[in-house]
Formats: C-alpha cells, structure tokens, sequence
C-alpha cells in the first residue's frame, strides 16, 4: 500500500497489530468509504462510520469487510516512510490468504465494471499553467478480448 497517511487509524492498527487487510469493494460503496474519511477522528470508528458489517479473518489479528468481494489478509513485512518527515508511508505485506466472492472468482462480468475493482486515479497536473488537477475514482471497462 502506497500513499498510506501515518496520522490514520490504519497506520497505527498496522504498526500495532503488524497486520492488515485490503478490502475491495465495487464503486457503489464509494460514499461510504468517503463518510469514514470525513469522519476520521481518533475516537471514531471508521467501521460504524460506513456502516460496514465486520468478520474474523482467517490468518490474521485484524477484521475483515463483509461487503468486499475480494479481501486480502497480509502480515507487514516493512514500512517506508515516503515523505521523509512522517506524513506518508509506503506499507509491504506478505500475503497470508485471499478470499473472494464466488460470482467474481471467474471471468469479467463481476470483477470489472461498476461491480468490481474502483481505482483512484490521481490528480493530473496542468502541464501549461502547473496547477494541481482533482483525483478521480474510475472503474475498468473492458474494450476487447485477445
């Protein structure tokens, strides 16, 4: 994981727990994923926050997200502190165990499109005038097949 915030709750859980999971939900969960960053206090439970149902993963000490069809359990390996003042870091794991959704588990239809994988596509610079362009959340469109 790339990018990871070290003033986050996943931050810390990771250093704690030397744990984490990669949930992967479908773009229709993308406002609720939005409301546990809004609401992102150190108090807070970002898990009710989006209204998420919790479950035992299976190899590691940290919960998994019900609603994800795809979850990936992951032992840290490493963190890189990318900024070099403790503001972003770069999290390695070691996969422990995948589970996945048995509609997605074969071919295109459910892993790709608006069911499947969303991506955070970062903010492009205006290569004229330098200013900072907005991010955006896309999905994958599958244009052909080989």
């Amino acid at each position: 994981m790339g990018c990871l915030y070290q003033h986050t709750h996943t931050y810390a859980n990771i250093k704690r727990d030397e744990c984490f999971c990669i949930n992967f939900l479908p773009i229709s969960y993308y406002d609720k994923l939005t409301n546990t960053i809004n609401n992102n206090d150190y108090e807070a439970d970002e898990f009710k926050t989006g209204c998420f149902t919790l479950e035992k993963a299976k190899t590691i000490n940290a919960p998994v997200i019900k609603e994800a069809f795809m979850n990936i359990e992951c032992k840290l390996k490493e963190i890189n502190d990318l900024s070099g003042a403790g503001i972003t870091a770069m999290v390695t794991g070691e996969v422990q165990h995948i589970s996945v959704d048995e509609e997605y588990a074969q071919g295109y239809d459910k892993r790709y499109g608006k069911d499947g994988f969303m991506m955070l596509v970062p903010a492009p610079q205006d290569l004229v005038t330098g200013e900072p362009g907005k991010s955006a959340v896309a999905t994958v469109n599958i244009e052909m097949l080989d």
